[in-house]
């Protein structure tokens, strides 16, 4: 009885191990027509189309967190020369997709300009993305989010009395480090917005 028993137990831990395995995701790409496609351990590929809304744009900056399971991706709107006030169309991402067991968990809208670029963090139980307008002085606007509750856990900008980067956001800024003449910068423009504010009309 107790040898029946035993693979049983055995059985059902395999059946386990592989169903989570199945899950598993062995590529992950954007193609030419900005599709993203994800390609899991059990032959399928599961094929995510742009929306209507994002006029034409794709997906970019796909990437597969360490634990071997989660994806996500920038969602791209095109914007008309007009919306973008130049004279040709181009793409700015204003959604963080999050992928996984076969669908989009989790959607992340940037509060107020578009995304610059993200990363995964805690094996893909968080994620972390920087924000600036799409033209002009770089906005120094990060922000880290759980993706199981879609809960914000912390945020950071160069209004930072501190000025202290916290180790979240440094490998958002790796290549956009704030210097000293940005922080004066935007000090002076904040002591200059509170002014105009301050003024009688």
């Amino acid at each position: 009885m107790w040898r029946l028993l035993g693979i049983a137990c055995l059985a059902c831990v395999c059946s386990l191990a592989f169903a989570a395995d199945t899950r598993a995701v062995r590529k992950a790409y954007v193609d030419g027509k900005g599709w993203a496609h994800i390609l899991t351990a059990d032959g399928r590929d599961h094929t995510i189309r742009p929306e209507k809304w994002q006029a034409g744009g794709g997906f970019q900056d796909l990437d597969v967190a360490p634990d071997g399971k989660t994806v996500g991706w920038l969602v791209d709107q095109m914007l008309t020369p007009l919306e973008g006030n130049t004279n040709y169309a181009y793409a700015v991402a204003l959604r963080l997709d999050i992928w996984r067991d076969g669908h989009v968990i989790r959607k992340f809208s940037t509060p107020v300009f578009p995304i610059a670029n993200w990363i995964f963090m805690k094996n893909g139980a968080e994620v972390a993305f920087h924000v600036h307008p799409a033209f002009g002085m770089e906005q120094y606007n990060c922000f880290l989010f759980d993706v199981q509750t879609g809960k914000k856990l912390s945020s950071w900008d160069i209004f930072e009395k501190s000025r202290v980067i916290p180790d979240w956001a440094k490998p958002l800024l790796v290549n956009d480090m704030p210097s000293q003449e940005d922080y004066a910068y935007w000090s002076e423009s904040r002591q200059d917005t509170k002014a105009s504010h301050a003024q009688p009309k």
